[in-house]
């Protein structure tokens, strides 16, 4: 008679053993997530007070007229607090994403360079684990300092937006319909890339700049090949041409790949369905390359 088959652990069994290794990582992480808190809070202040200049717009458009206002030359002129907008989501639109990547991997990388990470392969932790939660603490912490700073973003975007404070062309698409949901997906996508370059090169300075370098060439495969038109269908008939110039094609929104036309064929009815196809296909992105990540480990891993 064959011996009964143990059942595995419960889910909170389970959640019971990672809460250790978590714990282990929040103290090793804590000096990394201090510098991302301060550059986080930097960032917020910026656009919080940036906002204050949309009482100014709207006394000074009041005062010289919207004529003036949008194609004057004053100091709360439509020109000035559009380009306030556009650099504070400069600083959004990519580089959480490649400091993600650059967190992330360095960390990976430092993990083997240290063999901290054989140190822990003896105290009965599978690789995966001890990987995964590392890569899911920095996600979470990433993900999490990102979020108010898109959503202090927006409020203030869609202030001036709707009031009709900003100039029309090019800036205002960018500066209204880039950042959100999609934001945040390209950080995971940042950490996702991070994982798979740290655990492949197991160096830190390739894998600090093989990151980022991954997470960018991705966004620009996603931007270039236009997919979101496959999940947000409805811009079909809105979007005609496509730009030939630039790095294979692309354009830019500080760091990040843009489609100008696709940006400027976007009504405001268009930005939820245009941010959630994004987000679609970003964190589908994300989910290959940390596959990729889990594979790579698996092997290198294999005869420890």
């Amino acid at each position: 008679m064959s011996a009964p088959v143990a059942a595995p652990p419960a889910g909170p069994a389970r959640a019971g053993r990672a809460l250790p290794l978590v714990l282990i990582a929040v103290r090793q992480y804590r000096w990394v997530a201090l510098v991302v808190l301060l550059l986080a809070a930097r960032v917020c202040a910026a656009i919080l007070y940036h906002y204050g200049s949309w009482a100014d717009a709207i006394a000074l458009r009041d005062h010289v007229g919207s004529q003036a206002y949008h194609f004057g030359r004053y100091a709360d002129d439509a020109h000035h607090v559009t380009e306030q907008l556009v650099n504070d989501g400069s600083s959004l639109a990519f580089q959480p994403a490649l400091l993600a990547a650059l967190v992330t991997a360095v960390l990976t990388a430092r993990e083997w360079e240290t063999r901290r990470v054989v140190l822990a392969l003896t105290q009965s932790v599978t690789p995966r684990r001890w990987f995964t939660v590392r890569w899911a603490v920095q996600a979470a912490f990433l993900a999490a300092v990102t979020v108010p700073a898109v959503a202090l973003y927006r409020i203030s975007a869609v202030h001036g937006f709707r009031l009709d404070l900003l100039t029309y062309g090019a800036e205002r698409q960018n500066a209204f319909y880039t950042i959100g949901p999609v934001t945040v997906a390209h950080v995971l996508l940042g950490v996702a890339a991070g994982a798979l370059c740290g655990t492949l090169l197991r160096r830190t300075l390739p894998a600090l700049v093989a990151a980022p370098v991954l997470t960018w060439l991705v966004a620009g495969a996603l931007v270039r090949s236009r997919a979101v038109l496959l999940v947000d269908f409805p811009l079909f008939s809105k979007v005609h041409g496509f730009h030939p110039g630039g790095v294979v094609g692309l354009q830019f929104y500080d760091a990040l790949p843009q489609d100008s036309y696709l940006m400027n064929a976007l009504e405001p009815g268009d930005y939820w369905g245009f941010q959630i196809a994004s987000s679609a296909l970003v964190l589908a992105a994300a989910a290959l390359l940390t596959a990729a990540a889990l594979r790579v480990l698996r092997r290198r891993t294999a005869s420890y």
